[in-house]
This record gives C-alpha cells, structure tokens and sequence, in this order.
C-alpha cells in the first residue's frame, strides 16, 4: 500500500511525524506494540471495545486485509458487512496516513553494493549470527552511541532489552564502549553467552593464525573469556581511544554512491573494549 517516505521531509515535518506515531502508539499501544503471539497469549481480543468486536467478529484473515489495509484482491471490491465504529475507522485512517511506504524507490545502502547479505562496514565477528536488516541496526544505532558518548564523556552504555546482544557486542568489543546488558528472557541471555563466547573463541583463533595483525603498530590484542578479564585488549601502550589490532577492524569507508554518508566506519577494537555485562 502506498506510504510516506521521510527522505522528502523536512526537519520540522520530521519532528511532526515522531510527534504523530508516539501519541498514536501511547494511545493503541496494548494492540499496536505487541507480537502476534501475545494477541492469544494475553488475550488482547478482550481489551478491544464491544463495537470493534462486533464489527471484527467472524472476518478471516484475507477479509481483514481488505478491510484494514484496504487491499482487495483482482476484481474484489471492499464491502463492510456492517456500519464499523468511528474509533475503529479513525485508527485505520490514521495508520494509513502515517505509514511509511514500502513501495521499492530508496537506495541500497552503500555498505551492501557488494554484497547485500554482508554488510562491507561490519567486520565477519559481528555479521555472523546475525542478519542484514539487523547488522545495519546495530552499526547504525551503535555509532550513534558512541558518537553521543564521547560528546557528552559518558563512560557506560546500558543496553535494556539486549536480546541475543549483538548490539552490545558490537558496541562493547567493536567500538570500545562498557556496555551493561538488561534481558528479562532467559533463553535470549543464555543465546547471548553462547554468542560472546563464540565470538571470543574466534577472536582467540585468529589471533594464533595470524598474529602478525595483533602485533601490528607495536599494540596487541587479544581475546580472553569474560571470567578472567574483561577488557577485550590486555595492558599495554595504547592510550584511551587507541587502535588495538587489526581483527575486528572494518574494511573502508563506503562512498556516497549508495546514499549511505552520515557516518563513517567503526575504528578497530579499542583498548578499553570489553564484553557486555
């Protein structure tokens, strides 16, 4: 269905449309804000008005589509069996009016001309285990982090709702930062230990294979399990925002072809890079 798409907007109706979809998710945020799951699971059915359900009541799926989405299918013509409430109208108006396009039209990201699985400013630690949508996320937000930390000379980053921590993996071993994770899944906490002592086994590999990266421009680098140090990189020379090694460090900074130019590359493992806690 058609959309807005905010690379035509301005700064001022950028703001305004923030403004827009937070009083919206406050206001339907039980129905809006939830997994699919949860709509059995927390019986989110119920927490509907009388006259919603009773408009909704007995559609299937693909009646729902055409209706809510207005998406009829070839030679199908959207017909409501019943006088559907103003609430339920004004939302489905109001989600219309607010999404945002998926229709093709943007440019690839200039780190995925390449390839478009593997993102070209993400090192092969981080890229695993995690997909392309996602490694743009946590490159993305995790250089926005740390660009805000050393403006404002923050010293640890919280991470609520860290899942399987590749956000804070990146953040901590990849850009230098103390990250502390907050998961309340247990199972995503136990996938996130895994995750890190993967990372730090290959970390460990790599370094035996070739150790001629480490001892590049007279700093080392090595990984060491979270129980015994924390810091990603043992004592040694580098100072506070030093380079230390060459393993997790991104190859170059992509051009402005693919439209991708507000940041640069992550710098190599830092010095005071450790493992998310």
């Amino acid at each position: 269905m058609p959309g807005i798409s905010a690379r035509g907007l301005s700064h001022e109706e950028r703001r305004q449309l923030a403004v827009n979809l937070t009083r919206v998710l406050a206001l339907y945020r039980s129905i809006l804000d939830a997994y699919i799951i949860e709509f059995f699971t927390d019986n989110l059915w119920d927490t509907l008005p009388n006259s919603w359900q009773e408009a909704l009541d007995g559609l299937n799926p693909p009646q729902l589509a055409t209706l809510l989405l207005g998406m009829p299918g070839e030679g199908e013509v959207v017909r409501y069996r019943s006088v559907w409430p103003l609430t339920l109208l004004a939302l489905k108006s109001t989600a219309h009016a607010l999404a945002f396009t998926r229709m093709p039209g943007f440019h690839t990201p200039s780190e995925f001309l390449e390839n478009p699985s593997q993102s070209s400013r993400l090192t092969a630690p981080f890229r695993k285990h995690v997909r392309p949508k996602k490694q743009h996320e946590i490159r993305r937000l995790g250089e926005l982090v740390k660009k805000l930390s050393d403006l404002t000379g923050c010293t640890q980053v919280v991470d609520v709702g860290s899942g399987q921590g590749h956000l804070s993996r990146f953040m901590s071993l990849g850009l230098g930062l103390m990250v502390k994770s907050i998961e309340g899944d247990q199972r995503l906490v136990e996938r996130a230990k895994r995750l890190d002592q993967e990372l730090l086994q290959a970390l460990e590999k790599e370094e035996r294979r070739n150790p001629q990266i480490c001892a590049a421009g007279a700093t080392a680098c090595g990984a060491r399990p979270p129980a015994t140090a924390e810091s990603g990189c043992p004592p040694g020379p580098p100072g506070p925002g030093e380079p230390c090694g060459g393993l997790l460090q991104p190859g170059p900074t992509a051009g402005p072809t693919g439209g991708d130019i507000d940041s640069t590359g992550p710098a190599a493992l830092p010095s005071g890079a450790r493992l998310p806690r």
